[in-house]
């Protein structure tokens, strides 16, 4: 099993326990251990060869039996005896967006519903409403997420697809017949959400690639092989297919095969693609058919085409002109890491600064920083920045916008912070106009320089909250306040389209990774992913700029 698989158990043991409404320490065991192995930069397998899986942080004894368990035999009896208990379908009640485990616990205690089809059915005909604390809304939410989750369904995160993805095609260039291969269709576009993995290859031996794909690892099963096509299912019910063609081929049909059905139908107007055989780069495919390099995220026939054209496409943004990271938690909050490490590895990504921003007091159940605590992290941070000046940590914090657009800290404290982070983390079901007012208010504030997770949006888990753009956009360039870009693959919020729209408002954002662990600092290249089909440039993105003219831009808000 890999680290995934074995966390991914974890987890749902925690889940299913807090269904059962069992010991809450014992829950936080299973998930810590679960968020833990996420993380491992080790493979879990050579560490249990080792014998150190007991070495790993937040493994007691019980869950360090249950992971040997699992490596040994494929299978955790735990696991299975807690759903003989409480049925798979009732731990896929999660998945509808703002569905808790006290209400699933609620709904299959007084129903016995075991299937979101039940759930379904019993919320059609108002059942739900008629359960003790639930109610109306309970009900229209239900039916809601689960329309969310029929659009969303067999569709992965891009922090799920593409690792999978760039590992088989690394796996199918370890081939000595395929001469090149590339991760194409929406997952090489950057979509936030992709409904399958493919991969081109440039082979003439299609007998060798079939052979090598049968004895991949990840494959769960191949439902159709062609002499140019091999397609099925790997890990985690994923859909792939492996697209073969000769090295004439490769490079027309690597443009053909990136760009969007519309991108594609509007380039090759009346072109047959064998004409273009013999090409030695995209660059000279689009040349040959009359247009400049279009970046592989601009190709959704949105005005790119027209652009290149008229010779105005955007420069676009890439991972190297990150200077720093303005969204880092550390173990003051709810990080995993200290602030020293956190510098060290920062370090290690060529940053000059980043930014220390952990939760504020109205979180307190991730350890949200009171005053005196933040000021208590300040000191520590003034020492980290006198012993070199390799990197420079600013002072900051995640504060909370409240339900009427206040800050839970007052300027007092706020002014003694080099940067402010401001985001929502409750009350997500005001209507549009109320949350939209709040966000304004927010950003009206005088110490707030970045409006985080714009609206809250959790892909395939929860649908951000109402808002209206246009006065949020127009609030934020009158009072310079940056929009984030959070990179992390379950968010990437505020989307492509808003990021496009900031632009053109000529509000600011900030790429970040909101990083609780040191291998979350890697997550922002998906945010810059999304900067680029947002069509932003380096001077659009504060955190491209040198240190003096960030610190000017944050002292003048």
């Amino acid at each position: 099993m890999t680290n995934r698989e074995v966390a991914q158990v974890l987890l749902k043991i925690a889940d299913l326990l807090e269904i059962k409404d069992d010991n809450p320490f014992k829950i936080r065991a299973y998930r810590n251990a679960a968020n833990t192995i996420f993380r491992l930069e080790e493979n879990i397998n050579d560490l249990h060869r080792l014998d150190r899986i007991g070495n790993i942080p937040g493994v007691g004894k019980a869950v360090k039996a249950k992971i040997e368990e699992m490596l040994e035999t494929g299978k955790c009896q735990f696991y299975q005896r807690l759903l003989d208990e409480v049925p798979e379908g009732v731990l896929q009640m999660l998945s509808i967006p703002g569905v808790g485990h006290k209400t699933v616990r609620t709904i299959y205690d007084n129903l016995g519903i075991r299937s979101l089809k039940e759930l379904e059915k019993a919320a059609k005909e108002h059942q739900i409403r008629e359960l003790p604390g639930l109610g109306r809304k309970t009900e229209h939410n239900i039916i809601k997420g689960l329309e969310m989750l029929a659009k969303s369904a067999g569709k992965a995160t891009l922090g799920l697809s593409m690792p999978i993805a760039e590992e088989l095609k690394d796996y199918l260039l370890s081939l000595d017949t395929v001469s090149h291969a590339s991760i194409v269709g929406s997952l090489r576009r950057g979509k936030p959400l992709v409904g399958d993995i493919d991969i081109l290859v440039a082979s003439d031996d299609f007998p060798a690639v079939y052979n090598k794909i049968s004895s991949y690892p990840g494959i769960v099963s191949i439902d159709r092989a062609q002499p140019d096509c091999i397609s099925g299912k790997l890990l985690y019910n994923i859909d792939f297919e492996v697209i073969v063609v000769g090295l004439d081929d490769y490079y027309p049909y690597l443009l053909w095969t990136t760009g969007s059905k519309a991108h594609r139908q509007e380039i090759f107007q009346n072109v047959d693609i064998k004409s273009l055989q013999g090409l030695l780069s995209e660059e000279q495919v689009y040349n040959q058919l009359g247009y400049p390099f279009i970046p592989a995220e601009l190709r959704e026939n949105t005005g790119e085409i027209e652009a290149a054209k008229d010779d105005k496409l955007p420069i676009l943004i890439e991972c190297q002109d990150l200077r720093g990271d303005l969204h880092i938690h550390s173990s003051w909050s709810d990080g995993a890491m200290k602030i020293e490490e956190l510098k060290a590895a920062c370090l290690e990504l060529g940053y000059e600064y980043i930014a220390v921003t952990d939760h504020s007091k109205s979180l307190p159940i991730s350890g949200g920083l009171n005053e005196e605590r933040l000021s208590a992290q300040a000191k520590v941070v003034d020492a980290l920045n006198s012993e070199s000046e390799e990197i420079t940590i600013l002072k900051g914090i995640e504060a909370d916008i409240l339900k009427d657009g206040q800050i839970d800290f007052d300027d007092e404290v706020l002014n003694q912070l080099d940067i402010v982070v401001a985001s929502i983390h409750s009350n997500f079901k005001l209507d549009k106009e109320k949350q939209t007012e709040r966000i304004i208010q927010a950003i009206k504030e005088k110490n707030i320089n970045i409006i985080g997770h714009l609206t809250g949006r959790l892909l395939n888990r929860r649908k951000g909250y109402e808002i209206d753009i246009e006065p949020i956009l127009e609030a934020a360039e009158k009072n310079r306040v940056a929009l984030e870009i959070n990179s992390h693959p379950d968010r990437l919020d505020i989307d492509a389209e808003i990021a496009r729209q900031a632009k053109e408002y000529g509000v600011k954002t900030a790429i970040n990774s909101d990083a609780h662990h040191k291998a979350d600092l890697h997550l922002i290249r998906y945010g810059v992913t999304n900067a680029r089909r947002g069509w932003l440039e380096p001077e659009d993105v504060i955190n491209t700029w040198e240190k003096d003219r960030l610190l000017d831009y944050l002292r003048k808000k």
